[in-house]
């Protein structure tokens, strides 16, 4: 019965150390290893301790045979293999030893022994990993799932505060006889931390106040270090700062309390940024924004923007007022213009909305919103001036795992807006809109996203409705193969008038080529349309994507198949999939 600790990772051993150190000056070639009867990661692990021993020449082969079994055994038992049968030889006149190995038959696990002593027993975390880890009876031991459960528990210790945690045991017993393994572990957390007093570095009395609106623990709650990077990120992504520093203070920790240093600088009252950028829907686009984070002490923001591209002009303000924490619960006042001219709209549109925002982690986010609109616009036919006041609600959920390159998750939209008819009954409508993206990446080269969009608009007749609240659809995010929003009923003269009814779907997979490149393909398909008379319009292609810190680069050759002659668009655009 031997015990075993974690010097099993120790590769060199005395006698190599001491061979290194005598070995002759004299330049020949050095001895080669050929091995036969392993492959993966266990020959992979036996060819790394081989490199750990000295250049050995032909003529020493003999002196250094024990060694290098030696090296080869120790490389199989983490794998769980302490009975392998390591045969050599060295044919006369060559450098390349032959090593054959047998591995022989693992070791299996016969008892786990976990135990948690201390105020970490009851904890749901630490619960959890006993629950999940994959150190199980029946299974081959082996040394690095033995040492990734041990190291998750003194990971989350640490997370969660317990940094007086310590093994009390920590031994597997191996019988090579019956080809057994025991595992005991018993694990001290030890007392909790708790999160002390919070102190403030040089801040202002309306700093503090946005502060502790954001403050997402309580003086004497459990320590939680992942509470403390959640701070830290909602209090950079507020705009109101331009240093936030968070530190748990733990060599001042009194009677198990940490305080805690927020130390936050505001950013300067006057922000002006600029950008620039290119879809193949909108061509070259430009935007010039104005930023005034703090208005007042009370935490109020105000910016201005401006858009231009080849189809759309835009120019819009929004002063914002927070109520609580200023990521998740503020009112938000917005003004508005918007010229837009693409295929056979001309639409000229000026609007005022208030909105209150509720976000909720994890959960459906809320923007209620009542806008006034005055637009007016050549349709197709129709020329008109329209006066609406348009009440509504919009919700949108999004669970990915990353932001902006995620591997799987979902994202849902939904908005319901209406108007009683500020400028006539001819006008009053409900007008319902959704969409939810699926994203999964299996086998770690393959992707699947998942698209489906549909709206729908109670009005008396469509000529009734401005462009603005018209369905269109086709394009970069829609259905490829099609310009941007020229996929519409038409008019008597052919010309796009929109419609009440919009449905599109999609489906696209993606196979990763090398690294950052992924080779997709895709089938796209919708209509808009006021009977559903009209035939679907379908767009497939293939396209290449290229990962960024800004989310996918995607280059799409796209076919309108429905289309006589399937005329081929390529479609180009950058940012997050969900």
């Amino acid at each position: 019965m031997s015990h075993l600790t974690t010097s099993w990772f120790r590769t060199g051993s005395a006698l190599a150390v001491l061979m290194a150190a005598v070995s002759g000056s004299l330049q020949a070639d050095s001895l080669q290893y050929q091995l036969s009867g392993v492959e993966g990661r266990d020959k992979k692990n036996i060819e790394l301790h081989l490199q750990s021993l000295p250049e050995v020449e032909a003529k020493d082969f003999s002196f250094y045979k024990n060694t290098i079994k030696e090296t080869v055994r120790q490389a199989l038992e983490p794998y769980g293999y302490y009975d392998s049968v390591v045969q050599l030889s060295l044919p006369e006149n060559s450098d390349k030893v032959d090593i054959r190995i047998e591995p022989g038959k693992p070791v299996l696990i016969t008892a786990v022994d976990v135990q948690i002593e201390g105020e970490a027993s009851g904890e749901k975390s630490f619960q959890t990993l006993l629950k999940n880890h994959e150190l199980k009876s029946g299974q081959v031991f082996e040394h690095e799932t033995y040492e990734a459960l041990k190291q998750s528990l003194m990971t989350q210790a640490q997370l969660s505060g317990f940094f007086d945690a310590q093994w009390k045991v920590a031994t597997v017993e191996v019988n090579p006889v019956s080809y057994s393994a025991e595992v005991h572990l018993k694990f001290d957390s030890g007392r909790r931390y708790r999160f002390g007093d919070v102190h403030y570095v040089d801040e202002t009395r309306a700093t503090r106040r946005l502060v502790n609106a954001i403050l997402n623990f309580k003086t004497g709650e459990g320590y939680d270090a992942t509470k403390l990077v959640k701070l830290y990120n909602d209090l950079s992504a507020t705009g109101y700062f331009k240093h936030v520093d968070v530190q748990p203070l733990r060599e001042k920790a009194e009677n198990y309390s940490i305080p805690v240093r927020i130390d936050v600088s505001p950013r300067r009252n006057h922000e002006i940024e600029t950008g620039i950028g290119f879809s193949t829907d909108e061509g070259p686009r430009f935007s010039l924004g104005w930023n005034k984070p703090w208005v007042n002490n009370r935490g109020h923001s105000f910016s201005a923007d401006a858009y231009l591209s080849t189809i759309r002009t835009e120019v819009s303000t929004s002063y914002k007022i927070p109520t609580g924490n200023p990521l998740l619960d503020f009112y938000s006042l917005q003004t508005g213009y918007q010229h837009k001219n693409l295929e056979d709209t001309n639409s000229k549109l000026y609007s005022a909305a208030l909105h209150k925002w509720l976000k909720i982690p994890d959960g459906w986010n809320r923007d209620w919103f009542i806008r006034l609109e005055a637009e007016h616009y050549d349709q197709a036919s129709d020329r008109d001036n329209s006066l609406l006041l348009i009440p509504g609600v919009a919700l949108n959920r999004k669970n990915a795992t990353g932001s902006l390159n995620p591997v799987r998750g979902t994202a849902h939209d939904f908005k319901i807006e209406l108007s009683p008819g500020v400028s006539g009954a001819d006008t009053r409508f409900v007008k319902v809109w959704g969409r939810t993206k699926w994203l999964d990446t299996f086998a770690s080269r393959h992707r699947l996203l998942a698209r489906a969009e549909q709206g729908a608009t109670w009005v008396r007749s469509v000529s009734n409705l401005p462009p603005s609240l018209r369905f269109f659809t086709g394009g970069d995010q829609t259905v490829r193969g099609y310009d941007y929003d020229t996929i519409s009923p038409k008019n008597q003269n052919g010309k796009l008038t929109g419609g009440i009814y919009l449905s599109v779907v999609s489906l696209e997979y993606a196979y990763k080529l090398v690294d950052k490149w992924w080779l997709a393909v895709f089938t796209d398909s919708g209509t808009v349309t006021n009977n559903y008379d009209d035939p679907w319009k379908v767009g497939s292609g293939v396209g290449v994507r290229w990962i960024t810190p800004l989310g996918p680069l995607r280059l799409d050759l796209a076919f309108a198949v429905s289309e006589p002659g399937s005329p081929w668009r390529l479609h180009f655009t950058i940012g997050p999939e969900l």
